[in-house]
C-alpha cells in the first residue's frame, strides 16, 4: 500500500506538533502496514517518515551491552512514554483523541478531525452513555447494539456516514455503535459485558472482528507494538493503547484475564519510568515475542517456550535470525487465534445467557482485499490470513452466524473492469470512506435481514408496517 499523498498538500496540521505527518496520512500508513505484517517489525522507512530517535523521549538510558546485540531494557526504553503526553491525555480541557477508563484503557472524546475522504473534516461524538452520536431514529427502543475496533466506530467518517447509521435509515430502526479504534476482541467483549447488562442492552449483539483484532487482544500495553517513529508522533492528539485489560490463556489453555498494569490516571506516569516497565513486562510473553520479531534474536527462550506449549506450537526455530522472526511471528498469530476463540465461547456465553442473539462480521485491511481481489499472488509474501480457515470453522462449530465480508468484495470487484488497487482505493482512506461504510452497510444486509425477528420496519408485511400517504400524494 502506498501513502495517500494526494491528500498531504491539504492539512492544516500534523500530529503532536511535528510537521511532515498528517493525520489522516498516518491513518492510512498505519492501516497499510497492519496489513503486510506484524507492526512490530516494519521500519520506519515503511512509513515513507523521518526517523526521530524514540530515546530522545526517554528520561532513563540503557548501555548496549558487550556483546553489542540489542536487549529487551533497550526495546522498552524505546516507548517510554513523555509526562507531556500523559498530562495532554489526562486534561479534560484537552484537544485530543481519548480519554482514560480503567478497563478498556481508554474510550473516545468528541471531536473533528481532519482526516476524512477528499481533505475534509470528520465529526465524531459519543452519548453520555458511551455509543457514538445516533442520527437515525435515536428517539426509538433500540434492539441491536454492535461492538469492535475503528472499523465498528467508523474512523475517518462523519456521525450520519457509519455503516450502522446507512443501516438504521434503511431498516427504519434504530442500531447502536459501541465500537473503538484500537480494540481487540476482548476489550470489545469487555465492553459489551459491562453494557448488556443495563438497560443499554440489546436483544441483538453484533461483534465486528477486523484484521489484527486477536493480537491485539493478547497485548498487555499495545503501545509496544507501533514502529519508534509512529508512537513518537502518536504522543500527541492521536495518544491511545495504553496498558488495559487484556487475555491470555493459562497453563491448561483456558482463557484468563489478566489486569491493566496501570488501572488508575496517575498510574500512567509509571510508563515513564524504565524501572516500572522493565518489572511490569520485561518477562512477558508478548513482550519476548514483540523483542524477538523485530531484532531476530531471543533474549530469554522460556516465556517463548511457555506460550507454544500452551498451545502445542512445536515449529519454533531459534537457528537464525530469520528463522525466529518467521517462526515467532507464527506462534504469536496462532497463539491470538486460540486465544480469540475462547474469547468468542466466552461472548457467546454472555450473549446466551441473556436469551439474546449473536451475530459475528469479519472485516479487513484493504491489503487484505487487495490480495484476494488480485487472486491470492503467492509472491505476495507480506500477506497474513487475519480470519483463518481454522476461525471460521469454529464459528461454524459453534453455530455462530457469521459473515467474512472480503468474500463480498471479491464479488463486487469482479464486476469492475479496474485494477485490485484502484478497487480498494474506492472504498478506503486507511479505513473505509463514506463509499466504503455504504458497501460494508449493504454487504451484511441481508445476512442480518436473515437473522433479525421480527423483520425491520421497513422489511415487514404492509399489514404490519402499514404505511398511510393521504396528504403526500396527490389524488
Amino acid at each position: 500500500m502506498t501513502p495517500d499523498s494526494a491528500n498531504t498538500n491539504r492539512q492544516s496540521k500534523s500530529l503532536g506538533g511535528q510537521a511532515g505527518l498528517s493525520r489522516r496520512t498516518f491513518l492510512h500508513q498505519a492501516q497499510a502496514g497492519l496489513a503486510s505484517g506484524l507492526v512490530a517489525g516494519i521500519s520506519s522507512q515503511a512509513f515513507g517518515a523521518k526517523a526521530t530517535p524514540a530515546a530522545a523521549a526517554a528520561p532513563h538510558s540503557v548501555s548496549a551491552p558487550s556483546s553489542g546485540k540489542p536487549t529487551v531494557a533497550q526495546f522498552l526504553q524505546e516507548y517510554l512514554l513523555q509526562k507531556e503526553t500523559v498530562d495532554r491525555f489526562l486534561d479534560p480541557q484537552s484537544r485530543v483523541w481519548a480519554k482514560f477508563h480503567p478497563t478498556y484503557g481508554y474510550l473516545l472524546r468528541n471531536g473533528v478531525f481532519r482526516d476524512g475522504v477528499d481533505g475534509s473534516q470528520t465529526l465524531g461524538r459519543y452519548q453520555p452513555n458511551g455509543p457514538r452520536w445516533q442520527v437515525n431514529f435515536a428517539d426509538q427502543p433500540c434492539r441491536i447494539n454492535t461492538y469492535g475496533n475503528s472499523f465498528t466506530q467508523g474512523h475517518q467518517s462523519s456521525d450520519g456516514e457509519t455503516w450502522q447509521e446507512i443501516l438504521a435509515a434503511h431498516f427504519c430502526e434504530p442500531i447502536r455503535n459501541y465500537g473503538i479504534g484500537g480494540y481487540g476482541v476482548y476489550q470489545a467483549y469487555c465492553r459489551m459485558r459491562d453494557n448488556e447488562s443495563t438497560d443499554s442492552g440489546a436483544s441483538h449483539v453484533i461483534l465486528n472482528i477486523w484484521g489484527d483484532d486477536h493480537l491485539r487482544s493478547v497485548n498487555a500495553y499495545r503501545w509496544l507494538t507501533f514502529p519508534g517513529d509512529v508512537q513518537q508522533r502518536m504522543q500527541g492528539e492521536m495518544f491511545h493503547s495504553n496498558p488495559w485489560t487484556h487475555a491470555r490463556l493459562n497453563d491448561r489453555g483456558e482463557l484468563e484475564e489478566r489486569p491493566n498494569i496501570c488501572p488508575t490516571p496517575e498510574s500512567l506516569y509509571q510508563l515513564c519510568d524504565l524501572d516500572f516497565v522493565m518489572d511490569q513486562l520485561g518477562q512477558d510473553e508478548i513482550v519476548q515475542v514483540l523483542f524477538a520479531t523485530k531484532h531476530g534474536i531471543v533474549e530469554d527462550r522460556e516465556p517463548l517456550d511457555r506460550l507454544a506449549a500452551t498451545i502445542g506450537f512445536k515449529e519454533l526455530d531459534y537457528s537464525s535470525a530469520e528463522s525466529i522472526r518467521k517462526t515467532v511471528t507464527e506462534l504469536y498469530h496462532r497463539y491470538a487465534i486460540e486465544v480469540g476463540m475462547r474469547i468468542v465461547e466466552r461472548v457467546q456465553d454472555l450473549v446466551k445467557s441473556q436469551g439474546k442473539r449473536l451475530f459475528v462480521l469479519l472485516s479487513y485491511p484493504q491489503g487484505s482485499v487487495w490480495h484476494f481481489c488480485a487472486g491470492r499472488p503467492a509472491d505476495d509474501t507480506a500477506f497474513i490470513d487475519w480470519h483463518p480457515q481454522r476461525f471460521q470453522d469454529f464459528l461454524k462449530e459453534r453455530g455462530i452466524p457469521f459473515v467474512d465480508t472480503v468474500e463480498r468484495h471479491v464479488e463486487e470487484y469482479q464486476q469492475f473492469r479496474i485494477t485490485p488497487q484502484q478497487y480498494v482505493e474506492r472504498y478506503y482512506i486507511g479505513h473505509y470512506n463514506p463509499k466504503g461504510q455504504h458497501f460494508f452497510a449493504f454487504a451484511v444486509k441481508d445476512d442480518l435481514l436473515a437473522w433479525l425477528n421480527p423483520k425491520p420496519p421497513a422489511y415487514q408485511s404492509q399489514e404490519a408496517a402499514k404505511i398511510h400517504f393521504d396528504g403526500y400524494l396527490p389524488r
